[in-house]
Protein backbone atom coordinates (compact mmCIF):
# COMPACT_ATOMS: atom_id res chain seq x y z
CA UNK A 1 0.00 0.00 0.00
CA UNK A 2 1.07 3.94 -0.75
CA UNK A 3 2.43 5.52 2.11
CA UNK A 4 0.51 8.30 1.16
CA UNK A 5 -3.43 7.84 -0.25
CA UNK A 6 -4.55 10.95 -2.59
CA UNK A 7 -8.21 10.98 -2.38
CA UNK A 8 -10.19 12.38 -5.73
CA UNK A 9 -13.33 14.41 -5.72
CA UNK A 10 -15.48 12.87 -8.09
CA UNK A 11 -17.98 15.06 -7.70
CA UNK A 12 -16.14 17.91 -9.85
CA UNK A 13 -13.31 15.49 -10.98
CA UNK A 14 -10.42 17.55 -9.84
CA UNK A 15 -8.01 16.25 -7.04
CA UNK A 16 -8.26 17.95 -3.88
CA UNK A 17 -4.29 18.16 -2.89
CA UNK A 18 -3.00 21.48 -3.60
CA UNK A 19 0.20 21.49 -4.92
CA UNK A 20 1.92 23.29 -1.78
CA UNK A 21 0.21 20.46 0.23
CA UNK A 22 1.48 17.72 -2.14
CA UNK A 23 5.25 19.00 -2.25
CA UNK A 24 4.82 19.31 1.95
CA UNK A 25 3.36 15.62 2.00
CA UNK A 26 6.09 14.73 0.17
CA UNK A 27 8.64 16.03 2.17
CA UNK A 28 7.04 14.80 5.88
CA UNK A 29 7.24 11.32 4.12
CA UNK A 30 10.65 11.79 2.84
CA UNK A 31 11.72 11.59 6.43
CA UNK A 32 9.13 10.07 8.18
CA UNK A 33 8.95 6.83 6.13
CA UNK A 34 7.42 3.57 6.01
CA UNK A 35 6.24 3.85 9.03
CA UNK A 36 3.74 6.37 9.37
CA UNK A 37 0.82 6.85 6.91
CA UNK A 38 -0.35 10.44 5.58
CA UNK A 39 -4.02 10.80 4.42
CA UNK A 40 -5.44 13.89 2.59
CA UNK A 41 -8.87 14.56 3.37
CA UNK A 42 -11.13 14.61 0.47
CA UNK A 43 -13.50 16.98 1.63
CA UNK A 44 -12.51 20.59 0.20
CA UNK A 45 -13.57 22.28 3.29
CA UNK A 46 -12.19 20.37 5.58
CA UNK A 47 -10.58 21.91 8.89
CA UNK A 48 -7.73 20.18 8.09
CA UNK A 49 -5.64 18.71 5.40
CA UNK A 50 -3.66 15.66 6.56
CA UNK A 51 -3.99 12.69 9.40
CA UNK A 52 -1.08 10.75 9.93
CA UNK A 53 -1.62 7.65 11.33
CA UNK A 54 1.33 5.51 13.16
CA UNK A 55 0.51 2.23 12.21
CA UNK A 56 2.47 0.01 14.97
CA UNK A 57 0.21 1.55 17.59
CA UNK A 58 -2.63 3.24 15.40
CA UNK A 59 -2.69 7.18 17.22
CA UNK A 60 -3.52 9.63 14.88
CA UNK A 61 -2.29 13.16 14.36
CA UNK A 62 -4.19 16.29 12.12
CA UNK A 63 -2.34 18.64 10.40
CA UNK A 64 -3.56 21.67 8.81
CA UNK A 65 -0.85 23.48 6.64
CA UNK A 66 -1.16 27.21 5.38
CA UNK A 67 1.29 28.41 1.99
CA UNK A 68 2.35 32.17 2.79
CA UNK A 69 4.19 33.80 -0.28
CA UNK A 70 6.49 35.81 2.08
CA UNK A 71 9.46 35.27 4.62
CA UNK A 72 8.81 33.84 7.80
CA UNK A 73 9.41 37.00 9.42
CA UNK A 74 7.62 39.47 7.01
CA UNK A 75 4.93 40.15 9.64
CA UNK A 76 5.01 39.95 13.21
CA UNK A 77 2.10 37.65 13.88
CA UNK A 78 -0.29 34.93 11.50
CA UNK A 79 -3.73 34.43 11.16
CA UNK A 80 -5.94 31.71 11.87
CA UNK A 81 -9.84 31.59 11.18
CA UNK A 82 -11.38 30.61 14.53
CA UNK A 83 -14.14 28.71 13.10
CA UNK A 84 -11.28 26.37 12.78
CA UNK A 85 -9.86 26.25 16.24
CA UNK A 86 -13.81 25.23 17.09
CA UNK A 87 -13.76 22.50 14.84
CA UNK A 88 -10.19 21.38 16.65
CA UNK A 89 -12.05 21.72 19.92
CA UNK A 90 -15.00 19.53 18.44
CA UNK A 91 -13.20 17.18 16.20
CA UNK A 92 -9.65 17.44 15.78
CA UNK A 93 -7.85 18.07 19.22
CA UNK A 94 -4.26 16.89 18.20
CA UNK A 95 -3.52 19.05 15.55
CA UNK A 96 -0.82 20.93 15.07
CA UNK A 97 -1.62 23.88 12.34
CA UNK A 98 1.88 24.61 10.15
CA UNK A 99 2.77 27.53 8.48
CA UNK A 100 4.70 27.32 5.17
CA UNK A 101 6.84 29.82 3.93
CA UNK A 102 9.69 31.16 1.14
CA UNK A 103 12.48 29.13 1.49
CA UNK A 104 10.78 25.74 2.81
CA UNK A 105 11.15 27.50 6.28
CA UNK A 106 7.87 26.18 8.48
CA UNK A 107 6.53 27.49 11.81
CA UNK A 108 3.99 25.56 13.35
CA UNK A 109 1.82 25.60 16.65
CA UNK A 110 0.39 22.54 18.34
CA UNK A 111 -3.47 23.26 19.19
CA UNK A 112 -4.20 24.10 22.66
CA UNK A 113 -7.95 25.26 24.18
CA UNK A 114 -6.22 28.47 24.87
CA UNK A 115 -6.39 29.48 21.42
CA UNK A 116 -9.43 30.17 21.76
CA UNK A 117 -9.25 32.95 24.48
CA UNK A 118 -7.62 35.16 21.86
CA UNK A 119 -8.91 38.01 21.37
CA UNK A 120 -10.47 37.70 17.61
CA UNK A 121 -10.82 40.43 15.07
CA UNK A 122 -12.67 40.88 11.85
CA UNK A 123 -11.18 39.96 8.68
CA UNK A 124 -12.80 39.70 5.41
CA UNK A 125 -16.04 39.29 7.15
CA UNK A 126 -14.68 36.53 8.94
CA UNK A 127 -13.66 36.19 13.47
CA UNK A 128 -9.80 35.31 13.05
CA UNK A 129 -7.31 35.47 15.58
CA UNK A 130 -4.22 36.48 15.73
CA UNK A 131 -0.95 34.58 16.62
CA UNK A 132 2.26 36.19 17.51
CA UNK A 133 4.88 34.68 15.94
CA UNK A 134 7.35 34.59 19.16
CA UNK A 135 4.29 31.62 19.94
CA UNK A 136 5.28 29.79 17.39
CA UNK A 137 7.78 26.85 17.10
CA UNK A 138 10.11 27.59 14.23
CA UNK A 139 11.80 24.92 12.08
CA UNK A 140 10.87 21.50 9.70
CA UNK A 141 13.59 19.04 12.08
CA UNK A 142 11.32 20.43 15.16
CA UNK A 143 8.20 19.72 13.24
CA UNK A 144 9.34 16.26 12.74
CA UNK A 145 10.39 15.69 16.26
CA UNK A 146 6.83 16.86 17.90
CA UNK A 147 4.98 14.92 15.30
CA UNK A 148 7.15 11.54 16.65
CA UNK A 149 6.74 12.40 19.61
CA UNK A 150 3.05 12.85 19.50
CA UNK A 151 3.03 9.61 17.73
CA UNK A 152 4.78 8.00 20.43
Amino acid sequence: MDKFVSIKDTSKNTNVILPSEELFKRRLLDVLGKDFLIIKSQYKYCSIDFCIVNKFNLKILHLEHKERNCHKNAYPSTIINYSKLMSYKRNYQNTIMIWGYKENAVKYLVYNEDLLKYQTSDCKNQEVIFIQNDILKDGFDNLIATIINKLK
